[in-house]
């Protein structure tokens, strides 16, 4: 189901002065810089079921709690606003898309995100975002990736791909792993078709299939929004 123009239109607008921006600081020039190395120094280990790595100057630390926080869990379970029908997804989004589970994601933390080379995406909407979210990830709904939005060729450079008379070349695109709310939604996938029809290579797009009901009912570390 698509957002009504108004809303769809201030929230671009929102997207582009939040998330957005913050896409745009993760790399070393303007927009159409990358990711890269030589400012983001891979500093990760991965010991049993911690993680921890730097990630835009930041550190981070992947833990399992002892305890789950129920609210979060019945909160991310909430079926999403764009849902229609069952909204089960499928555990292979997309041909050439690989599922992979939290350790994979705890992995892609260390090998990827930590030296410049990936990007953890959420396809969720900013207010499911707001109750949690996967840490070092970065917001890139839906709508953000729909042919009608004009900064949708900005959202691929900041991911890697170079446009030259209206053709894209991935070949310097980063690494990516996309979720969503979990099983009961099929944001991510829907991110991911998107992201494909426009050209992204499949073999660089990762699918966490659990998103943010498995993730929060293993007790794994969550940030959240500031207020």
């Amino acid at each position: 189901m698509g957002l009504p123009a108004p809303r769809h239109n201030m929230w671009v607008s929102i997207v582009l002065l939040g998330d957005l921006l913050m896409i745009r600081s993760l790399f070393s020039g303007a927009l159409v810089g990358i990711l890269s190395a030589s400012t983001l120094v891979a500093q990760a280990q991965q010991a049993g079921n911690e993680t921890s790595f730097r990630f835009n100057g930041e550190a981070f630390t992947i833990t399992r709690a002892a305890q789950v926080n129920v609210n979060k869990l019945v909160a991310f379970a909430r079926p999403s606003l764009s849902c229609e029908g069952s909204c089960l997804s499928p555990m292979s989004a997309a041909e050439g898309v690989t599922t992979i589970g939290e350790l994979d994601v705890m992995s892609f933390m260390t090998e990827q995100v930590a030296t410049g080379s990936g990007l953890i995406l959420d396809a969720r909407m900013p207010e499911q975002r707001a109750v949690g979210f996967i840490p070092a990830s970065v917001s890139v709904p839906v709508p953000t990736m729909a042919a009608d939005n004009p900064y949708r060729v900005d959202i691929l450079r900041a991911l890697g791909a170079k446009t030259a008379a209206g053709v894209s070349n991935f070949s310097g695109a980063v690494e990516l792993v996309i979720f969503d709310a979990g099983p009961g939604t099929t944001d991510a996938q829907r991110l991911i078709s998107t992201l494909l029809d426009s050209g992204y290579p499949a073999e660089k797009v990762k699918y966490y299939r659990g998103g943010m009901q498995v993730w929060t009912a293993l007790g794994l570390t969550t940030q959240e929004t500031p207020s």
